[in-house]
């Protein structure tokens, strides 16, 4: 078990980005910077989720930078103890930030049971988009338990909390159903002008779409999460350069 942070701070510069990296059960490796872009690879540092792992990592994006960050592969949780693992992300952007991370599947294997915390704290000028993707089970297998929150204020205020509970082993009706993949994209700081019959806006400026399904490739979501990606970047550039459109907030 470890208690370690994995945490990506990314600041502003003359000519290329200030990226700090430190490595605990993640490795995040610098792919590309500019002066005030960034982009990293999230690997595992080694087996995960083992039952009983507590993953933890920061990011810090500093006024005025963007950072893309990638997963390299999947992730999967594994039975064989009665030991929750936790996987928690702990996020600040500051104004005029913009964080874009299309994670890639949590696998939720029989016997599994994990916590998955996504906490973001952004500035009002700031933009954020997370797509998060649980799968219940590997081939053959009905999946373990998860429970999963993402929390989001935007200035002073609270923009978005929801929470899931679900198990393979014991599907509940109005949850996922027969479904084994949830599949949930989170756009804060703008409103998107693309949307799709799944998508919800936030009381503030910000979306959440959702799909339920039995396969990651039959989702909408990631074509969706592309066309928000672009958006969100011509908000930040154009926020660079003080030309942004109010009718996004």
């Amino acid at each position: 078990m470890s208690a370690a942070v994995t945490t990506i701070e990314v600041d502003a510069a003359e000519h290329r980005a200030s990226v700090r990296l430190s490595t605990a059960q993640l490795a995040p490796r610098l792919i590309s910077r500019s002066s005030r872009a960034a982009s990293v690879a999230l690997v595992a540092a080694g087996a995960l989720l083992l039952p009983g792992d507590q993953v933890a990592i920061r990011i810090r994006v500093g006024a005025g930078c963007l950072l893309r960050l990638e997963d390299i592969g999947g992730t999967v949780a594994y039975g064989g103890r009665p030991e929750r693992s936790r996987w928690v992300a702990d996020i600040e952007l500051e104004e005029g930030a913009a964080l874009v991370w299309a994670a890639k599947p949590l696998i939720v294997a029989d016997g599994a049971e994990v916590v998955r915390t996504t906490r973001a704290r952004i500035a009002d000028s700031a933009a954020l988009l997370i797509r998060e993707t649980t799968v219940l089970g590997r081939s053959g297998e009905r999946g373990g338990t998860i429970r999963s929150r993402t929390m989001v204020d935007r200035g002073r205020h609270p923009l978005l909390a929801e929470g899931l509970h679900a198990s393979g082993a014991a599907p509940q009706p109005g949850v996922l159903g027969a479904h084994s993949v949830f599949d949930a994209v989170v756009l804060a700081g703008i409103r998107p002008v693309v949307q799709t019959p799944g998508t919800m806006m936030l009381e503030g400026p910000g979306a959440v779409s959702r799909h339920l399904g039995s396969h990651t490739h039959e989702s909408p979501l990631g074509a969706l999460s592309h066309r928000w990606t672009d958006e969100l970047a011509a908000a930040w550039a154009a926020r660079q350069e003080n030309t942004y459109d109010p009718a996004h907030r």
